[in-house]
């Protein structure tokens, strides 16, 4: 997302962001010089003179004022084009990484630090040439005037240019700062607020109130923390131009006096010395912000750099498990330790254990959702090599089903339109079919998730129709008919373990007729 990457988006738009920049900066001082004459004209009663200089001024100051409002639209445009194919490239980066990322992150990523980049960057971009080319034009109308106005302002420049160094890594930390609180504080958004319902039945309102104060105050801080270091600099920069004004009107009153000055240069002077003080300013207020983001803008382009999803070459459908020491560390300091475990192709097991013991988290480990702390997961192919899995070929079924925007069919074929004809075998094998003539459309219903419109037991359905649909040979259910009735669940059961497939099945309340459908049972 740097500077080269904002040329690329569309460098015709970004040369003539560049130029008007320039032409608008220009303008503005050229009215100024003119400015100075006219004075002089009118001091001298040439009214002939004046009137052109006033017209000359009044297209001047136009042309600067309108073009620069021009060049602002030109750059949100490219600002907004270069956002998009960020955005893009992200979304692209996370889903292909194999890496679990929090939504929290996801959102910060995506929105606030775009608009901190925005804020702190590319709205400084066009101040620069702007400014700039001000300050270059301000100094040869000063170099006109006499040399001593020009060399004065050189040296006060030099010494304004090194000023804001003083916290110029102050106002990147604080930046950093910012987006990192700003990241804690939607994590905790995130985790609070998806109970909402659950805290609204124990009336826990005060806890919610209290961590997202706690948490909304170290973002506040963290705002205001930048906030005084960007104030810093302005004062800095406010009271360096307030010396050069004073320092370069006083000489020109003298020169003025000397008669080495036009009468017109008392005001014209103070002018340029203005946009010279406040051009070089913008400057390095501008290159200090822009620096400011320098290693948020390098996360971002992390995050944005193309990646790859494993090569379907190089990976094969898993038919068989293999676990050796297997552990997983807690912050806490306890130890999640797994039994050595073997489970073969198209065997059937079922996976008990009391609460806690963690079936659902071995799950995780396996589906790479959790890394291990220690130990090896190891996959073989039908033959018994050991291989790198295809994941797209382990079905799971969680205890609570991810259902996406979309009909119930493309939630099971999961939006590949070529396995919409293996949709209607598989409904029959979960017993969806019978649920879905309850609804006019059948399996082209579309699903609404803010008010879901299938109970949870054909959502869990959905979800087992999924896995079948994308010939899973290896498939991992938790709980996944705990929504469905006693003889459904067991209808399901008998149809799913008739086929050539491996299932770890998690179950807490199978009765004894449930329990030998399966070939044996690991109790955790």
């Amino acid at each position: 997302m740097f500077i080269k990457d904002f040329i690329r988006i569309n460098r015709l738009r970004f040369f003539f962001i560049t130029l008007l920049s320039v032409l608008s900066g220009v303008g503005g001082i050229l009215a100024g010089y003119i400015q100075m004459y006219w004075l002089t004209y009118i001091k001298d009663q040439e009214w002939i003179k004046t009137a052109i200089a006033t017209t000359l001024m009044v297209i001047c100051w136009f042309f600067a004022q309108s073009v620069i409002y021009f060049v602002q639209y030109l750059n949100n445009v490219q600002e907004e084009e270069l956002f998009k194919k960020n955005r893009d490239q992200i979304a692209k980066h996370y889903f292909k990484d194999q890496k679990f990322h929090k939504v929290s992150a996801f959102q910060n990523r995506l929105t606030n630090d775009f608009n901190i980049i925005k804020d702190s960057y590319y709205e400084w971009y066009i101040i620069i040439p702007f400014y700039g080319s001000m300050f270059v034009a301000s100094l040869l109308a000063l170099i006109t005037i006499h040399w001593s106005i020009f060399a004065l302002s050189l040296i006060i420049d030099v010494i304004s240019y090194f000023l804001p160094k003083l916290i110029s890594k102050r106002l990147e930390k604080a930046t950093t700062n910012l987006s990192n609180k700003n990241n804690d504080y939607l994590n905790v958004l995130s985790k609070w607020f998806s109970g909402l319902a659950e805290l609204k039945r124990y009336s826990a309102c005060g806890k919610l109130l209290l961590v997202q104060s706690q948490s909304s105050k170290k973002l506040e801080k963290a705002n205001v923390n930048q906030i005084q270091q960007q104030q810093l600099l302005n004062i800095i920069n406010g009271i360096s131009m307030l010396l050069s004004t004073i320092i370069l009107l006083g000489t020109t009153g003298i020169l003025v006096e000397q008669k080495l000055a036009v009468f017109g240069a008392i005001l014209s002077v103070q002018n340029f010395a203005t946009n010279v003080s406040v051009g070089m300013q913008e400057m390095i207020q501008g290159l200090t912000m822009m620096k400011s983001v320098k290693s948020l803008m390098q996360k971002v382009n992390v995050d944005a750099m193309p990646t790859s999803l494993s090569n379907k070459n190089n990976v094969k459908p898993p038919f068989s498990i293999e676990i050796h020491d297997l552990e997983l560390s807690f912050p806490n300091g306890e130890v999640l330790k797994y039994p050595d475990l073997k489970i073969n192709q198209g065997e059937k097991v079922l996976l008990t254990g009391d609460s806690g013991s963690g079936k659902t988290t071995l799950f995780k480990l396996i589906l790479g959702i959790v890394k291990p702390s220690h130990g090896t997961i190891i996959f073989k192919d039908k033959k018994g090599n050991i291989i790198q899995p295809d994941m797209s070929k382990i079905g799971y079924i969680p205890q609570d089903p991810q259902l996406f925007p979309g009909t119930i069919k493309q939630n099971i074929t999961m939006f590949n339109e070529n396995l919409n004809q293996k949709v209607e075998p598989v409904l029959k094998l979960v017993t969806l079919s019978k649920d879905l003539k309850q609804f006019t459309n059948g399996v082209d219903t579309t699903l609404n998730l803010d008010n879901l419109n299938i109970s949870g037991g054909q959502r869990q359905k959905v979800v087992l129709a999924r896995a079948e649909v994308h010939n899973s040979q290896l498939l991992l259910i938790d709980e996944g008919t705990g929504a469905v009735d006693h003889q459904n669940t067991l209808n399901i059961l008998r149809n799913l373990l008739q086929k050539d497939i491996t299932i770890v099945f998690v179950a807490h309340s199978f009765d004894k007729n449930m329990k030998k459908l399966f070939d044996r049972e690991i109790r955790l």
